[in-house]
């Protein structure tokens, strides 16, 4: 096997961007804003600093900086004990959320419909497949993250400025209690058919019938 040197030996040295303390702490608040928005977290859960650190294979700093980053969206919450933890909101704080994603959530739909290529439209069908796989096999995880990407798709074809980052925020707010929801038998098989109904209709570029199945979805989640 040839060593580094006789592999760069008679070439100029490749310029690679050095790891920065800014990518790290960068990292690690993605890492956990991406486990917020799909559930892999739970509302009430505790988030202790060292064990997260430890977990991650990081110092507590860069962990400690994503926290507050997070607190600072309403993400997640600090105990008395200064602990940080997953919010439990009220039924009322949910149905605010839930009428906040019908309203995005609708507005990128029929956008996307309009703007959307037929290769972002067949990205949506795989999402579509995993989720109906993941009811099949009572795969919890796998539809948490098949939901995500499958709603986050949309808002990334409707070519909406600004939409993904609102809609993130509501998506930290809300995936713990998707956690906490989905578990039941009759609404991950109807959950399946929502997506694929909304799939169907933007495949056939109808608008109504999208966004009846879209609200659909939203709304039995939170009616669960």
């Amino acid at each position: 096997m040839k060593s580094e040197n006789q592999l760069f030996a008679g070439t100029e040295e490749p310029e690679l961007t050095q790891v920065t303390r800014d990518m790290l702490h960068e990292q690690i608040y993605e890492m956990l804003k991406r486990n917020l928005m799909m559930g892999r977290f739970t509302p009430g859960q505790k988030l202790p600093l060292r064990g997260l650190a430890k977990s991650l294979g990081t110092s507590l700093m860069p962990v400690r900086d994503a926290l507050q980053r997070l607190e600072s969206l309403g993400s997640v919450v600090s105990t008395p004990t200064r602990t940080m933890m997953v919010p439990q909101f009220t039924s009322k704080e949910l149905a605010d959320i839930r009428t906040l994603r019908l309203v995005l959530e609708s507005t990128a739909l029929q956008s996307a419909i309009k703007n959307g290529t037929d290769e972002e439209i067949e990205t949506l069908k795989k999402y579509v497949d995993d989720i109906f796989h993941s009811a099949a096999v009572n795969d919890l995880d796998l539809f948490l993250v098949a939901n995500h990407h499958f709603h986050m798709h949309i808002a990334a074809m409707s070519r909406i400025s600004f939409i993904c980052q609102f809609l993130e925020t509501l998506w930290m707010h809300l995936g713990p209690s998707v956690r906490r929801s989905v578990p039941n038998e009759a609404l991950f098989h109807s959950s399946a058919l929502n997506h694929k109904h909304v799939y169907d209709a933007i495949l056939a570029r109808d608008v109504e019938a999208a966004n009846e199945a879209m609200q659909k979805d939203i709304s039995e989640g939170y009616n669960f």
